[in-house]
């Protein structure tokens, strides 16, 4: 089984070999039990392998055995890339110099975030916290601990119920729980419902005030539904008009679909890259040069390096890509007409108002040309058209 760990870390080369006896060869160094992988055949008297440096020279017996010959193809894994490193000692110094500089600004807090405040305002909470020298710039080590910050803060702050206080990276993050008041329902000052739009409409119910309109009744963008105004001629009074009120709504779209569907499937052939993160920047470590896909997705996750509490922006991040390859469909008209419908519904309830509900659909014209299915369609939609209208110079008659 390849370990890739030992292979990176004890080193690999990639060797062509050229000999009449190429496969008695791989045959004899794998009975010696030399740790060989990636063999190909690159002609009728030639192939190709990967072996770890540490069997390389073992391999000599064996040459002069088959008569074949090698030629070191490429050189990879951690000796080869200490030893580049090293021809770059400046670069090497200098990205020393660097690590040690992340580490020491990591130590300080270069920025405070303050979640789950609702009603108590966030530059509060920055003052209070800034009296406990929780402030951007601030040295880490001497904040204390957050349990005994926690406490300060939540007696400063009698509107929390709870604060919690942590330490991410060079970030401060101040968790506020609010206690809970009793919340004072707003105040309602008289009103009008009206139409939001052109419908037919289809159910109202006045909760206050006076209906104006009926079941059926084709009503214009503006009209009164629900009057504030409840009376007779001789004695008013105006009150905040509430109630529901639905109406059949009319619309009309147009779906293009393609008959030539292309989707892009997995293969099942995937490439693990790693790299080391430093800030912003990434450096492969493994492997050093990758062929990559045409066509994939990738899925990356980072582990960063910690010491104690304190998370430093260096870590290892690992990328999977995931080759995938186009996929062409050929609808039926039939296929393409029933797609079209369910792109244009989503559509529609779209442009409605929320909980709206489709009541009819008709298809209005169909069209097949350039391989592309064209829809005209009209939508019959029940929803919610009632909108308030306040109002403040009616004067109710006395």
């Amino acid at each position: 089984m390849r370990n890739a760990l030992r292979e990176w870390l004890g080193g690999h080369v990639t060797i062509n070999i050229r000999g009449k006896r190429f496969e008695r060869f791989i045959n004899r160094a794998v009975k010696e039990g030399l740790h060989i992988w990636n063999i190909k055949r690159l002609g009728e008297e030639s192939g190709q392998f990967d072996m770890l440096v540490e069997d390389y020279k073992r391999i000599r017996p064996l040459l002069r055995e088959t008569g074949c010959r090698t030629h070191v193809h490429a050189r990879n894994g951690g000796p080869f890339w200490l030893r580049m490193v090293y021809r770059r000692l400046g670069f090497a110094i200098g990205a020393l110099l660097f690590l040690v500089g992340v580490y020491m600004l990591s130590t300080f807090v270069w920025s405070v975030e303050v979640k789950g405040t609702k009603k108590l305002p966030v530059y509060k909470v920055l003052q209070a916290a800034e009296q406990y020298g929780i402030k951007r710039g601030a040295w880490q080590p001497a904040l204390g601990e957050p349990t005994a910050l926690q406490r300060k803060l939540l007696g400063m702050l009698p509107e929390a119920s709870w604060i919690g206080v942590e330490k991410n990276g060079t970030k401060i993050i101040i968790q506020v729980v609010e206690k809970e008041q009793p919340e004072k329902p707003p105040a309602e000052g008289p009103r009008n419902i009206i139409a939001k739009k052109k419908a037919v409409v289809h159910t109202i119910l006045a909760e206050k005030g006076k209906t104006m309109v009926q079941k059926d009744q084709f009503v214009q963008k503006g009209q009164v539904l629900i009057s504030g105004i409840i009376g007779n001629e001789t004695r008013q009074a105006v009150v905040a008009a509430r109630g529901k009120v639905e109406g059949e709504v009319w619309y009309q779209t147009t779906v293009t679909v393609p008959l030539n569907q292309t989707r892009y499937m997995f293969t099942g052939h995937n490439q693990n890259n790693l790299y080391l993160t430093l800030g912003s920047r990434s450096i492969r470590i493994w492997p050093l040069q990758g062929e990559g896909f045409a066509s994939y997705e990738t899925k990356n996750e980072q582990t960063l390096l910690s010491l104690g509490r304190f998370l430093l922006p260096i870590g290892i991040t690992s990328s999977d890509q995931m080759e995938t390859e186009p996929q062409i469909r050929m609808l039926s008209k039939e296929q393409a007409i029933e797609l079209a419908k369910q792109v244009a519904r989503q559509d529609v309830l779209r442009q409605a108002e929320k909980d709206a509900k489709i009541a009819d659909e008709k298809v209005l014209q169909i069209k097949e040309e350039n391989g592309k299915v064209y829809l005209d369609l009209h939508y019959t939609v029940i929803e919610d058209i009632a909108a308030e209208q306040p109002f403040t110079n009616v004067q109710p008659a006395p």
